[in-house]
């Protein structure tokens, strides 16, 4: 991912606070000049600097995971669209802010122990923030069983994280605040563009 120096974010704490709130991520394989993409909800180890995950028995890109020497999974947050009328500045082109997080490494699949580790962990991560959270332990030991024999776990042992947050850097004070207050006038508290908003906020204000 090409990332000029200005948009480069190295925050670790940032970066696994980002991976954990956007798990659900874009898994992408090359076997023999063929590309594969799948969405994959991702269980985050940090302290391992490991990501695991799982995938149907049936899912094609499944072969070709140990084939490859290295595997490439995208995490995208927010994004947003900015129109030239939004600077004080002037002669100005349209853009996109948007954060996007690439994470490279070597994956392997597990055995049906560490699946099922794998399937507890995402499941208990995922139900912690609900009332009634949900536990796998609640299932039957034949319908368990028969998930478990539907699908496989897999890891992968993280390489290198690359980390671009372009959130406007590039432009003066004045036109990031008055970006800033456009979006969030275009949303409702809980859009993309909000988000876009609050994050070019803190950035500003840490610059």
């Amino acid at each position: 991912m090409y990332i000029p120096e200005i948009y480069n974010n190295t925050d670790m704490d940032k970066i696994n606070q980002f991976i954990r709130a956007n798990s659900f991520a874009d898994l992408v394989t090359v076997n023999e000049g063929k590309v594969s993409s799948n969405k994959v909800p991702f269980l985050y180890n940090e302290e391992e600097g490991v990501l695991y995950g799982h995938f149907g028995k049936t899912n094609p890109q499944l072969a070709e995971l140990e084939l490859c020497p290295e595997v490439l999974v995208i995490f995208s947050g927010a994004d947003a669209y900015i129109s030239p009328h939004w600077y004080v500045s002037k002669n100005l082109v349209p853009t996109w802010n948007f954060q996007s997080l690439q994470v490279r490494g070597k994956a392997r699949t597990v055995d049906k122990a560490g699946l099922l580790e794998i399937l507890t962990k995402l499941t208990e991560f995922h139900e912690a923030k609900l009332q009634a959270p949900w536990s796998i332990d609640s299932l039957p030991p034949e319908s368990l069983e028969m998930m478990l024999n539907m699908i496989v776990g897999f890891e992968i042992q993280i390489s290198d994280i690359k980390f671009k947050e372009k959130m406007s850097q590039n432009r003066s004070a004045e036109d990031r605040s008055s970006i800033i207050a456009i979006l969030k006038d275009q949303s409702c508290g809980v859009s993309p563009e909000d988000r876009v908003s609050q994050l070019m906020k803190d950035s500003l204000e840490n610059s």
